[in-house]
């Protein structure tokens, strides 16, 4: 009789560690596509946010004292407000970050891209 029972345990065992490996591969997929998307939408934060420092540093009439002044107060109000990750070095990099990848050359897909060279007569 206890064999009879050992098997079943052993059975429900298998079944276990099935479903458990199952849900595990859920669990890691869902955190890294959940990973992914994060970093996908703080990307593009920080190159808007680096347009927005651009716009208003050209809407300032003394540029070099008002950009650094705009990106002290900025850094001061941002870390009070959302904590690390906006000094004035960090917003100083997005705003290099979207002078360098202006939005005529982010492309959603490698054909818009390819199209785009093809058209300009640049290889890719």
């Amino acid at each position: 009789m206890t064999d009879k029972f050992e098997m079943h345990d052993k059975s429900r065992d298998a079944q276990y560690e099935l479903i458990y490996g199952d849900i595990s591969h859920v669990i890691d997929e869902a955190r890294r596509s959940a990973a992914r998307s994060v970093n996908c939408v703080m990307t593009a934060a920080y190159w808007l946010i680096g347009r927005r420092i651009v716009v208003s540093e050209q809407a300032g009439s003394a540029r070099a004292d008002y950009g650094k002044a705009l990106l002290k107060r900025l850094s001061t109000d941002l870390t009070a407000k959302f904590g690390r990750g906006f000094g004035a070095v960090n917003l100083s990099q997005m705003k290099k970050f979207y002078l360098l990848w202006p939005s005529d050359r982010i492309f959603q897909t490698m054909s818009e891209k390819f199209e785009s060279a093809r058209r300009e007569g640049i290889g890719i």
